[in-house]
């Protein structure tokens, strides 16, 4: 009798989870819930905590508990995730420890055109210090941000 054995592709699972997707850097020296109450507010999102996406991350026998915001906009097929990159004094993508948020976009309608006006808009957020795109290829640790 063989046993049949099962190998994750991570790699496989890397390209379709970041398929269409974008992801936006944000600093802020904001908490997650102020931030996402004034984009909210300002560029007319609705961005809830959702507690069940919650990362968990263990390092050195601690945990580590990174929030993660969601709105989704089914005319539009797109879903929108904000991340906390932060938690104590560890971070989600520690390669990106000079970024607070990071704001992914999931979705076939949001064109690079459209996510350099999203970005002209959270500029303009009170509580925005700065905003930049990101390349998830040159992200190292992208599988934290798998939930």
């Amino acid at each position: 009798m063989s046993v049949l054995k099962l190998k994750l592709d991570q790699d496989q699972l890397l390209e379709d989870f970041f398929e269409s997707t974008h992801i936006v850097g944000v600093v802020s020296s904001a908490r997650d819930y102020q931030l996402c109450w004034q984009i909210n507010r300002t560029m007319h999102f609705n961005f809830r905590v959702n507690n069940s996406l919650e990362i968990n991350l263990s390092k050195n026998n601690r945990a580590f508990y990174f929030s993660v915001f969601d709105f989704e906009e089914p005319t539009k097929s797109a879903v929108h995730y904000f991340y906390n990159n932060h938690c104590q004094a560890e971070f989600l993508l520690p390669e990106l420890k000079n970024i607070d948020y990071l704001w992914m976009i999931k979705g076939d309608y949001y064109q690079l055109q459209d996510i350099k006006k999203l970005i002209e808009q959270l500029r303009q957020v009170e509580l925005v210090q700065l905003v930049s795109l990101l390349d998830i290829r040159e992200i190292k640790n992208k599988m934290n941000l798998i939930f």
